[in-house]
């Protein structure tokens, strides 16, 4: 994921699709959020880190790690893996 651009989706998602999407514990989703490499910690795609104030997690540093959901919680996982992502746009005026 950490070498993949930034996706935009075609229709923004119902809240009713991501509250039940998001409760599926098998289904992950990536979050754009990842260890780009030794010390930088994790780090939005956007290039700001995460701040630790907000989010009491216990990710681990590893480099190659990129921060999924599965079933609400954020967890690490290898970027490897082939998850959907979860886009945030900009907002367009109709």
């Amino acid at each position: 994921h950490g070498g993949s651009s930034v996706s935009q989706p075609v229709l923004p998602p119902s809240q009713e699709f991501l509250d039940e999407t998001l409760q599926k514990p098998a289904c992950c989703f990536w979050i754009g959020l990842w260890v780009p490499a030794a010390g930088t910690g994790w780090t939005w795609v956007s290039g700001s880190r995460l701040d630790r104030d907000r989010f009491q997690l216990d990710l681990g540093e590893r480099p190659g790690l990129c921060g999924s959901i599965r079933g609400g919680t954020i967890i690490p996982d290898s970027c490897d893996l082939t998850w959907p992502w979860i886009c945030q746009t900009e907002a367009t005026k109709l």
